[in-house]
């Protein structure tokens, strides 16, 4: 497993035009998979046993100016489309989509809009304030077992 995840991360290097960032990006990519908790960037300090003293620098790749999200969401759709046996229907690729509405408590948070409430239940405000997660992926597999590769993901 770790060969086949270190092949798909080194196709991701030329995105980046530092060394570093690409390293920190795949610090990132491992922490996401081995976390265990949701706490954000100390996270990944944590569960990869990184010193506290370079939390800033893992802060610092966030905002950082030698890669662009752009790229990196192409690059993985380009290995999605390369590397998966992709279900077709009618000579069309197979897409799924859906999305989750987060209520938070806030209406000044930054990313919290208003939303409207899809609900049958009356006793349910028509509206809400908080973040909407949506996913677009492609269905991809075998007869038996097919896996959803989202090469799409926002936060509106």
């Amino acid at each position: 497993m770790i060969n086949e995840i270190s092949r798909i991360l080194v196709k991701f290097r030329p995105c980046f035009s530092r060394k570093a960032a690409f390293n920190w990006f795949v610090i990132v990519i491992v922490g996401f998979i081995v976390r265990l908790d949701h706490y954000g960037v100390s996270s990944f300090v944590r569960w990869l046993c990184i010193k506290p003293s370079l939390y800033t620098a893992l802060l610092s790749f966030f905002r950082a100016w030698s890669w662009q999200l752009k790229d990196i969401m192409h690059r993985w759709w380009q290995i999605v489309l390369s590397g998966c046996p992709l279900l077709h229907i009618d000579g069309r690729l197979l897409l799924a989509g859906d999305g989750i509405k987060i209520s938070k408590e806030a209406e000044k948070m930054p990313g919290v809009k208003r939303l409207h409430q899809e609900s049958d239940n009356s006793g349910k405000a028509p509206y809400i304030y908080g973040h909407h997660h949506g996913v677009i992926g492609i269905l991809a597999g075998w007869a038996k077992k097919n896996l959803l590769y989202p090469p799409l993901c926002r936060a509106a």
